[in-house]
């Protein structure tokens, strides 16, 4: 018995310790703190450092084989404090080596050797390609390969270390042949329409939370990429437009006049100007005949670059002043017979400015922005690539969800690998103040999100969102990286409120523009702005897995006055939002945020109307609850 009362009261200290514990720091992000890379405040730290990635490509494609070819210069910086031995090298395209790891099933025929390497050169030393070995090093009994490929990455040994502040330039001749009907974020759209992404050797990043990010890539989790400048020209035949991360430096070379004039009245045009037409196309005279063209673009400071091709597509653009003296060219390539399509440059114009304006409130960082009409929805910086849609609507969410990761991951360098929500969730909560202004009748789209966590929350398949999202990739992979963040999200906007949610947003990414934040830093940053400890919020929604359910525990409805106690069965914080109809048929409303249940798991809750209420009815389409079934309570009146 006093064995069995200890355990008890242990058990009850350490329950009541829990309601105020902080928020778990994970031994390799405390040694973060420790090393000054990072600070509590949310900012980075005195001593914070980050590596860079500078890349020259050329690059061409062969329509009729889809094969690549390309030659990169990498001039890598290291600012570690670290020497480093090795350097990590991604080759993506291995995932369609046959043999290899996938989360998706490809087509048989795109099956591939994967990336093919002719030349690898560090500080002008040549490799020798004959001598690769498949086994990683950590699971080798003899001395370490000079060069290990496995899964998606190539590791290399280094005979000299990169100290802190050098650099080591590295060159690569590679080619591989784009997939014809496996469309994973990239792809064959038809004989000479292609859109290029995941395409160059890329070192991986080495950062001051895990070192080398060694992570394959199997065709869920995204990207974490060094940040650097990108000049790429790409040769194609003199057919077939491009379209890329960054701004065209020579459209005079590659455009008949017609085309680069309107190219050029586009730059400073609030207006739509159609580029390329229908009958541009007919009369194929949109393009300089050269045999074949160069387009040459340059990116400046962006983690990632993707480009399209297309040979028949048709070609509209404007652009939009952001700050003072600055505008961001929009445009739009997409099929002739592509519903709606030919509102995509005016509403993605109309995306950049609501990001520029309401959230995040920062202006659109990079000077340009292309929406791609190929397949699926997926972002690169500076282009999109948006699939088929069947209405503006759809068309208005899905341009705004792949523009706003502009933010997040492209203008804040965030881990997509560990901890997609961080970019997702926010992806998929800003677009619809928005696609509601400019479509007023379409359907409730927030009402899937909750529908979608409220179906797996509190399951055996939903994980805590700090579990890196590499581990999730198959069956839990949509609530842990969209839903649940987004809910997380709105719901911390309630208990902020707009204009203080908004300030605190864009301390937030001030901090880290340019930078990698992780989670801490987005919590401690926010909290640093709002002024108030939030730990009981982060920590049901981010550190656990709990069950959204609120419901009535007692209704008292006498007369004219409601008396409510509202219990929080699961934990979560959740706003209370109550539906009052009176006597006469009409309808009331009262909202309570999520602050309410900051220190309480039960509140009680009095209101007074002008006649007899006779239902209430708590929660609502856009608020998860898991069981509803004690949401609703009515009486009878005469």
């Amino acid at each position: 018995m006093i064995n069995k009362l200890i355990w008890l009261g242990m058990a009850f200290m350490c329950l009541s310790l829990g309601a105020n514990a902080q928020l778990e720091v994970k031994r390799n992000f405390q040694a973060a703190y420790d090393q000054e890379t990072r600070s509590m405040d949310g900012a980075p730290g005195a001593k914070y450092w980050q590596n860079r990635s500078d890349y020259k490509i050329q690059a061409s494609i062969d329509p009729a084989t889809r094969e690549l070819k390309g030659s990169e210069t990498i001039t890598y910086t290291n600012n570690s404090p670290d020497s480093l031995g090795s350097i990590v090298i991604r080759l993506y395209q291995d995932i369609f080596k046959k043999g290899n790891p996938r989360d998706r099933s490809v087509k048989a025929d795109d099956l591939t050797d994967g990336t093919q390497i002719s030349r690898l050169s560090l500080n002008g030393q040549e490799a020798d390609l004959s001598k690769v070995s498949g086994v990683p090093a950590r699971y080798s009994r003899g001395p370490k390969a000079q060069l290990t490929r496995y899964g998606t990455n190539l590791y290399v040994q280094l005979n000299e270390k990169i100290g802190t502040g050098q650099q080591v330039e590295v060159e690569i001749d590679w080619s591989f042949i784009i997939p014809q009907d496996s469309r994973m974020r990239m792809g064959s759209y038809g004989p000479s329409s292609f859109f290029v992404a995941y395409w160059y050797p890329q070192i991986a990043v080495y950062d001051d939370i895990d070192g080398w990010d060694k992570t394959n890539y199997t065709g869920t989790v995204e990207m974490y990429n060094d940040f650097g400048d990108f000049d790429v020209e790409l040769t194609m035949p003199d057919s077939v437009m491009v379209w890329a991360t960054g701004l065209l430096q020579n459209p005079e070379e590659v455009l008949a006049k017609e085309q680069a004039k309107r190219f050029k009245k586009a730059q400073t045009s609030d207006e739509v100007v159609r580029i390329v037409t229908a009958e541009d196309q007919e009369k194929g005279k949109f393009l300089k005949k050269n045999g074949q063209n160069t387009w040459k673009f340059s990116a400046q400071y962006v983690p990632d670059f993707a480009f399209a091709v297309s040979d028949f597509y048709l070609w509209d653009a404007t652009s939009i002043e952001v700050e003072k003296g600055r505008r961001v060219l929009v445009d739009a390539a997409y099929r002739p017979d592509a519903d709606f399509y030919d509102q995509a440059a005016e509403i993605a114009r109309a995306v950049v400015e609501d990001l520029s304006e309401n959230l995040p409130g920062v202006p659109y960082p990079f000077p340009a922005v292309t929406v791609f009409n190929g397949s699926g929805g997926m972002e690169f910086p500076m282009i999109v690539n948006d699939g088929r849609v069947t209405s503006r609507f759809g068309l208005i969410t899905l341009t705004y969800h792949e523009i706003a990761h502009t933010y997040f991951p492209f203008l804040m360098g965030i881990n997509e690998r560990k901890y997609a929500w961080m970019d997702e969730g926010w992806a998929q909560m800003l677009p619809y103040d928005l696609a509601f202004k400019l479509e007023p009748d379409g359907p409730n789209a927030m009402r899937w999100v909750t529908m979608s966590y409220e179906r797996t929350a509190g399951g055996s398949m939903e994980l805590p969102l700090m579990t890196p999202t590499v581990f999730t990739a198959v069956s839990g992979y949509g609530v842990h990286a969209y839903s649940k963040p987004a809910l997380a999200y709105t719901f911390l906007q309630d208990l902020m409120g707009e204009k203080q949610f908004a300030k605190a947003v864009q301390h937030y990414v001030e901090n880290w523009r340019g930078k990698h934040p992780i989670p801490h830093d987005f919590f401690n940053s926010m909290e640093a702005s709002y002024g108030k400890d939030l730990d009981w919020f982060w920590q049901p929604w981010f550190f656990e897995a709990l069950v959204p359910d609120l419901g009535f525990e007692s209704v008292a409805l006498s007369g004219n006055s409601a008396k409510l106690t509202i219990e929080n069965k699961g934990g979560m914080p959740l706003p209370v939002h109550l539906t009052f109809v009176l006597a006469d048929g009409s309808v009331e409303e009262r909202h309570e945020s999520p602050e309410v249940w900051k220190e309480k798991d039960s509140i009680n809750l009095k209101f007074k109307f002008d006649q007899p209420v006779k239902q209430v009815a708590l929660g609502g389409p856009t608020i998860p609850d898991a069981d509803r079934s004690d949401n609703l309570h009515q009486v009878e009146v005469r």
